[in-house]
């Protein structure tokens, strides 16, 4: 079976055997943010909120006076970082 490039955008729906797979303009691999247009701007949005949300449920602990410098470094680095680099989703308010 052949699918050529062109002429993607009206298909729908993709049937194969006895898989069905539906046509989509985004959606999540591995963390990544892929479309069909091969466009960036959606992840790197993303990927900022996800910082954000990140940097507010630590800003007390990065504010803080009592903490040294180090520590807080420490905190940038384990937490905040690996969140905007890898679009990692941390549900900060979940219970273990």
């Amino acid at each position: 079976m052949q699918i050529k490039r062109t002429g993607t955008k009206e298909i729908t729906h993709l049937k194969i055997d006895n898989f069905a797979f539906e046509n989509v303009e985004n959606f999540n691999y591995l963390g990544s943010i892929l479309n069909a247009d091969d466009k960036i701007n959606i992840e790197i949005a993303e990927r900022i909120v996800k910082g954000n949300k990140a940097y507010c449920a630590n800003a007390k602990l990065i504010k803080s006076k009592f903490l040294k410098r180090n520590t807080k470094m420490k905190i940038y680095k384990t937490i905040i970082r690996p969140v905007v680099k890898y679009s990692a989703d941390l549900d900060l308010n979940t219970k273990r």
